[in-house]
């Protein structure tokens, strides 16, 4: 089995799917996911956020992640999800992650593009690749029931094709996430993406395409983004809410202390989303 991501990314680039990377924190999601990968031999990417790895470990995800893609032979790979902190992304590269996410979102332009190109070269140098973002995603990984998801779409701007064009140039850059109206979280009302500005991005920007917020955009909307050279889709809040969700109405009522006897059942409701959003990105039977 091929396991080099770039690889994979090419070959959805050109097959028209999109490997879903999903966030993990603790060994019960790592389980379906990679449970949700067998069933539907589908390439995944397991990811963490800074918070994820400040909880999890470097080592123990990469130790984890690594027995799971041994032991099924299966094309899973790890990523650095929204690495802020330089000091993240060198650890990331340095145990080996297949990628890293630099979001220097928060700085000036150019600051941004220095420090992209410079993480970039040291990733490279390892065979690594670097997803970079310049428009802020907003929201994060919760569930805002209180609001509209046109509320908070307004308080962001779209990635601009032109300079999407002069960061990937100037970095060297495998991925960008772009920000078209995708958010992060769920909302009263699904996202509403710009595809057109998508496709204006794309027949500019050479590099692959990532589309954080997978978790509150529609079906349609995914699969046509997919068709506009999207092919990195970010999960996080539906595992999130599945697992916890599924966790209280295990224990609602229950007097088991055994985790091993409450756990499956959570292990299994993350695992139906992942394989759920698996079948929305084109990705079964792939692998």
């Amino acid at each position: 089995m091929d396991q080099s991501l770039k690889n994979w990314l090419i070959r959805a680039r050109q097959e028209k799917f999109a490997i879903g990377a999903f966030n993990a924190a603790n060994l019960e999601v790592v389980k379906a996911i990679v449970a949700a990968a067998e069933e539907t031999q589908s390439p995944v990417i397991i990811e963490a956020s800074q918070g994820e790895i400040g909880y999890f470990g470097f080592e123990n995800l990469m130790a984890i992640v690594s027995n799971f893609r041994e032991s099924t032979e299966l094309p899973v790979f790890t990523n650095l999800d929204h690495g802020s902190e330089i000091e993240m992304i060198e650890k990331a590269i340095a145990v080996g992650f297949d990628m890293v996410h630099f979001d220097g979102s928060d700085l000036e332009f150019d600051e941004n593009l220095k420090t992209s190109a410079q993480l970039t070269a040291l990733a490279h140098e390892k065979g690594i690749l670097v997803e970079i973002e310049f428009e802020k995603i907003q929201g994060s990984s919760q569930a805002y029931l209180d609001k509209t998801a046109e509320e908070v779409q307004l308080q962001g701007e779209y990635t601009d094709p032109d300079k999407a064009a002069q960061i990937i140039s100037k970095t060297g850059a495998d991925i960008l996430a772009v920000s078209i109206g995708n958010l992060h979280g769920v909302y009263q009302t699904p996202e509403t993406i710009d595809l057109s500005q998508l496709e204006k991005i794309s027949n500019l920007v050479p590099c692959f395409l990532s589309l954080h917020g997978g978790s509150g955009i529609e079906e349609r909307q995914l699969q046509e983004a997919i068709k506009l050279g999207i092919g990195k889709v970010n999960v996080n809040t539906d595992l999130r809410l599945a697992y916890r969700q599924t966790l209280e109405n295990v224990l609602r009522g229950s007097d088991e202390i055994k985790i091993y006897k409450f756990m499956p059942p959570v292990i299994g409701a993350v695992q139906k989303v992942v394989e759920e959003k698996i079948h929305i990105f084109g990705s079964e039977g792939k692998a």
